[in-house]
């Protein structure tokens, strides 16, 4: 499953997620491929595109910054997924 995952970042939390950012990556673990990372050119939110099927994996991960970010997280469809979706419900 496709998950877009959108982030806020508040400028109380500047330094310390600056830090562990640049020491860490923040990778996503084992069971979590992350397809692009997007930062806001106000460094005040940015986008992820990840996949899994381990729901625990991803829930470990946003657990890990969300004492200085702030998460949206929506399952996603791609425009063909969608379209299949669309075609079954027209008959």
């Amino acid at each position: 499953m496709t998950f877009m995952i959108t982030f806020s970042l508040p400028v109380e939390t500047i330094e310390e997620r600056t830090s562990r950012f640049l020491e860490t990556g923040a990778p996503p673990p084992d069971g979590v491929k992350m397809e692009g990372r997007w930062h806001s050119v106000s460094a005040a939110r940015g986008w992820v595109v990840a996949s899994t099927q381990d729901a625990k994996a991803l829930f470990r991960w946003i657990t890990s910054w969300a004492d200085v970010i702030e998460f949206e997280v929506e399952p996603v469809l791609s425009d063909q997924e969608a379209a299949e979706v669309l075609k079954g419900a027209a008959h």
